[in-house]
């Protein structure tokens, strides 16, 4: 598999089409035969068994939204699966943003798994053999011993990094839970030094203001970023104060791995193996090169609970032209996190937020572990609250950086009201995923 998959990232772009559109045929085929719910859909569009040779059928189907796979969770199954290859679990989107979708997987689906997640670390250039700190939520990383979820300040010592243990010997790792205060965390980073780090994106932005000591900069070599959107500000921030890149992918519990941003190239490669991603405009037509749209995702490998067109509510850019790497898989550029976060919201909200992040960032900067965490909240008059939880000595010099930065973002008249206060508690606190960034103006369910 991992001979395969290296070897596919560079084939010609001819011969990248023609395995896209054979596995694209091969899917639609069973989904024709086998699901309930698109038989009924081929048959309303009168699709016939024939179409589906052409690979242009895909973009005649209409978009599957989060409601739609809600709606018709067993219609969606797969009434016959190849000897072997059997449903064995579902997975489910946090729910973050609406209504958490369940998705059941074949073996095939969930195996994929840890081969993308070796091919992204190669991208990445990770030296397999050095060691590996996830600071996670409890329920994504591996049981204790005693087969429990490991607890606030447990520190969980594993013998090879998750998911690549299996496969090829690897250095040590530890989990750590992110509930746990940002200043434990600090500490536990700097105690154990490790060369790589993986953190939820927020919590990679706070842990990196915090008083981290050279011999741990000296000893990290990467950092990767995950779940939570990264914004360019908190890049900035991360890649400044601790000194090495930052990867990410891009994944989605209901389909897996869907693709890896690049270190030499800056765009995300899709793991075509795997899946298919489309850019589109609101009517589902494909989006012009370097424009923004609806991330769309087909999954190849699950043929328990196929999802096609399947839209997570993810934004992105198009991309065109080779990638510097060499590599000829599918890409697209930045992604701008979900839809109904950006869509509704007042103008100018980024640029402010964006203009908060960079204060708090050059604060943490000049005064080490003075900022611990903080979240910005927008009511639905469009005035905003920022929360800070930060050292008092230094509360006066920052809460003025911060409205300074505020009034200069963006021109308009009036300008919002800012209030800024101290705080030890947050809205969403102990959730899967913490938000730096809340809005009343994004709607909370579908």
């Amino acid at each position: 598999m991992h001979e395969w998959l290296a070897a596919n990232e560079f084939l010609s772009i001819d011969e990248q089409q023609i395995r896209r559109d054979r596995a694209l045929r091969r899917l639609l085929e069973h989904c024709y035969d086998l699901v309930p719910y698109y038989k009924e859909l081929f048959g309303q569009l009168n699709i016939k068994r024939r179409h589906l040779r052409d690979p242009n059928i895909l973009q005649e189907l209409p978009i599957l939204e989060k409601s739609d796979v809600a709606a018709n969770t067993d219609k969606l199954q797969a009434e016959f699966l190849a000897p072997g290859q059997h449903s064995t679990r579902s997975t489910r989107s946090s729910g973050t943003t609406g209504q958490p979708t369940t998705v059941y997987h074949d073996k095939r689906s969930l195996g994929m798994f840890p081969w993308l997640k070796q091919r992204e670390l190669r991208w990445f250039r990770y030296d397999p053999m050095g060691s590996l700190l996830s600071i996670r939520p409890d329920i994504e990383m591996p049981k204790t011993p005693q087969g429990a979820l490991v607890k606030a300040r447990e520190i969980l010592k594993l013998d090879g990094w998750p998911y690549m243990r299996n496969l090829f010997e690897t250095g040590p790792s530890w989990g750590f839970s992110n509930i746990n205060t940002v200043t434990d965390q600090a500490e536990l980073l700097n105690r154990l030094r490790p060369n790589y780090l993986i953190m939820q994106s927020s919590c990679l932005e706070f842990i990196s203001m915090q008083d981290i000591s050279s011999g741990t900069m000296d000893s990290l070599r990467a950092v990767q970023s995950i779940s939570n959107t990264l914004t360019s500000s908190m890049r900035e921030q991360i890649e400044s104060t601790l000194g090495v890149p930052v990867h990410q992918d891009y994944g989605l519990n209901e389909i897996g791995l869907v693709a890896a941003r690049c270190p030499e190239g800056g765009r995300y490669h899709v793991h075509e193996e795997h899946c298919l991603v489309e850019i589109v405009n609101d009517d589902g037509s494909p989006c012009a090169p370097g424009s923004q749209g609806k991330l769309l995702t087909t999954s190849l490998s699950n043929f328990a609970m196929p999802l096609l067109r399947y839209d997570a509510d993810d934004l992105a850019e198009t991309v065109e032209g080779p990638c510097s790497c060499g590599r000829t898989l599918a890409s697209f550029g930045s992604i701008h996190g979900r839809y109904r976060r950006t869509a509704f919201l007042p103008e100018g909200t980024f640029q402010r937020w964006a203009a908060i992040q960079t204060a708090l960032a050059r604060n943490s900067r000049i005064n080490k572990a003075a900022v611990r965490k903080y979240q910005l909240y927008q009511d639905l008059c469009g005035a905003f609250e920022l929360r800070i939880d930060c050292d008092p000595e230094f509360s006066t010099q920052i809460f003025a950086d911060c409205r300074t930065s505020f009034d200069q973002a963006y021109s308009s008249n009036p300008t919002p009201m800012l209030s800024i206060l101290i705080a030890k508690e947050f809205k969403g606190e102990g959730q899967r995923k913490f938000q730096n960034f809340i809005s009343e103006f994004t709607p909370e369910i579908d």
